[in-house]
């Protein structure tokens, strides 16, 4: 139903109808909400530019709430939304519509007479046509409820032509007569602008006087009532607007004479017990509308409220989420920071490792060349044993010199020949490193020894202290190794 269309033509009323129908069914507000609040002010929009959204104003306080929303929902054009609150809503139309195969039948609807509302029967009606042209079905024109709601849909419209009874629809000649007869009930009835009773109906203390009152006159009394019985004072109502325009008198008056209400100059007690109670009733309902008036404009009210609410509470959360990303920024470049400097650290200590390691140079090329030399006299080892003659003992006994590795026997053997020296047995692992100290050479047997005291002689030598390795256990061959290690 877009404005583009024609307001009278069937598609349009078919569409109001079946909105006044939603509004009325309260099982629909779920599904008009959950569409409605997804796009609030778009929706609200197009409501408002319809020309039917003045029509809100005959429903109930409710029911005017949702006739807007849904109004607005299918005026948008958005008809996938649209079928889907009548799909929703109603569900045997829905049914009824997705079983059928190429005719649809409103006579098929299967509910039950009395069963529902009328409001929902007619909604479903309403529902099974607008769902079947949806999916390109027909609808069997004959079918006697087809028909009847076609008749329906016509008078559901009706309010959609201004209404006959305003004053400025009257033609001349029954304004004339109307204003004759408001003229003479003026005169005989100066409170009727007032929508009050006269005061000879009063006695002296202000009470009514029920022997003067017609059987007319005590309805309209005894209407007034019912206000108090509902806790409402009528008099601020009346007080709101004071009073009625000849306009307002002239309507009432042609309604009771549409009515065949009768109209005697002679006793107008009918006619003004009728126009009391009107008016009285007009300004209730004039009341009503202004109390829905402000319940909407709060409720748009509100609306804006909670629109801003959003945005500030978008906002804070933008703030919150840029805080915590600068602070995680932060975190982030300290933590960097400390694993920069602890990086700066380690390099520094490896620069200075590698500085000792460059000083260390000489003695480690002196190490790896007597392993070298170790290697090499494996492999060409000597049939023959040399003997103490071949060795200059002398020269080795006044060595400052060190040896580890060995067992005792070995060792005792060693000593024999080479009192001077400072032997250490295999197997000694918490040996006393100052031993090392001082030393010009670091003997040490490969043939019984450990890792562990290899690597703790190593790296407790002074620098100056040069390795030699020895592959035997023969003392001669030990002595004649030793020496030409030298």
């Amino acid at each position: 139903m877009k404005q583009t269309k024609n307001q009278n033509s069937y598609e349009c009323k078919l569409n109001y109808f079946v909105c006044t129908s939603l509004c009325a069914t309260k099982q629909s507000y779920k599904y008009i909400d959950k569409v409605y609040n997804s796009n609030k002010k778009k929706y609200a929009n197009y409501s408002k530019e319809c020309a039917y959204y003045n029509l809100a104003n005959s429903r109930l306080l409710e029911e005017e709430l949702y006739y807007k929303k849904t109004l607005g929902i299918i005026t948008s054009g958005e008809k996938k939304e649209f079928y889907y609150i009548l799909r929703m809503t109603y569900k045997k139309a829905n049914l009824l519509v997705k079983n059928s195969n190429n005719i649809v039948r409103l006579s098929e609807l299967s509910i039950k007479p009395n069963t529902v509302s009328l409001e929902e029967l007619l909604g479903n009606y309403a529902a099974t046509i607008i769902l079947a042209q949806s999916e390109n079905k027909k609808l069997d024109e004959d079918d006697f409820f087809f028909i009847a709601f076609q008749e329906m849909v016509k008078l559901r419209t009706n309010p959609l032509v201004q209404s006959i009874l305003k004053y400025t629809y009257i033609d001349k000649d029954r304004k004339k007569k109307l204003k004759q007869i408001e003229t003479d009930l003026c005169d005989k009835y100066p409170n009727i602008t007032k929508g009050l009773n006269e005061l000879y109906m009063q006695k002296e203390d202000g009470s009514l006087d029920f022997e003067k009152l017609n059987d007319y006159q005590r309805i309209a009394y005894a209407l007034d009532f019912v206000y108090e019985l509902e806790g409402l004072n009528i008099i601020p109502l009346l007080n709101n607007k004071p009073n009625s325009t000849s306009h307002e008198i002239c309507e009432l008056i042609n309604i009771w004479i549409n009515c065949n209400g009768q109209v005697d100059p002679l006793n107008y007690d009918v006619l003004y017990s009728y126009i009391i109670v009107a008016t009285k009733l007009r300004r209730l309902l004039e009341t009503y509308k202004d109390a829905k008036k402000i319940y909407f404009r709060d409720i748009a009210d509100k609306d804006k409220l909670l629109e801003q609410d959003a945005l500030v509470n978008k906002i804070l959360q933008e703030k919150h989420d840029l805080e915590a990303k600068f602070n995680k920024t932060k975190s982030d470049l300290e933590k960097k920071n400390e694993e920069l400097k602890e990086k700066i650290r380690l390099l520094e200590n490896k620069n200075k490792q590698l500085e000792e390691e460059i000083t260390l140079e000489p003695s480690i090329k002196d190490e790896l060349a007597e392993l070298r030399n170790l290697m090499f006299n494996l492999s060409n080892c000597e049939d023959t044993t040399p003997t103490n003659n071949d060795v200059d003992i002398n020269k080795l006994n006044n060595l400052n010199a060190i040896c580890i590795g060995g067992n005792d026997s070995w060792i005792n053997s060693m000593k024999e020949v080479l009192p001077n020296w400072v032997f250490i047995a295999c197997g000694v692992e918490h040996f006393d490193t100052a031993l090392l100290k001082n030393k010009d050479y670091l003997f040490v047997n490969t043939v019984s020894n450990t890792h562990s005291m290899y690597y703790k002689a190593v790296e407790n030598k002074d620098k100056n202290t040069k390795i030699r390795y020895i592959n035997a256990l023969n003392r001669d061959r030990v002595l004649y190794e030793m020496e030409n290690s030298l």
